[in-house]
């Protein structure tokens, strides 16, 4: 397994401009964000599952940031999490627009820190308001 690295991979349902807005403060958080296309671009073309690229952010030490929680409710997907033994941060709600997602990320950051700091596999459900991020080692 590799070394953790503190760096977001960003799915494309995030967004560029929330991957770009963390770059700006990496100084304040000491993260990075990478943004999926620029690592697998093309990735909204069809497909058959999800499990090679967790694997493979999995293996980079990258933690994965998403709106689709849907991704863990799948045997298949929940599995290559496992065994892969990725960081998985997904938002309570997929449709948290940019500005709801970066307040959900700066609201919860120590307690999403904290959790990042130790090797999966973990499932982090983050929420906008005061409700604390549902965190499930698997």
């Amino acid at each position: 397994m590799a070394a953790l690295q503190r760096v977001f991979y960003v799915e494309n349902n995030v967004g560029r401009r929330f991957c770009n807005a963390f770059n700006q403060f990496s100084h304040n958080h000491d993260w990075g964000a990478q943004f999926q296309n620029d690592i697998h671009p093309g990735m909204q073309r069809p497909q058959h599952g999800d499990e090679w690229w967790i694997e493979e952010i999995a293996k980079m030490g990258y933690a994965l940031l998403t709106c689709d929680m849907a991704i863990v409710s799948g045997e298949a997907e929940r599995e290559a999490v496992r065994a892969s033994g990725l960081r998985f941060v997904g938002f309570a709600n997929g449709e948290y627009d940019g500005w709801t997602q970066l307040t959900a990320i700066g609201r919860h950051w120590d307690a999403l820190k904290e959790e990042l700091a130790v090797p999966g596999p973990v499932t982090i459900k983050v929420y906008v308001g005061g409700t604390p991020p549902v965190v499930e080692r698997l």
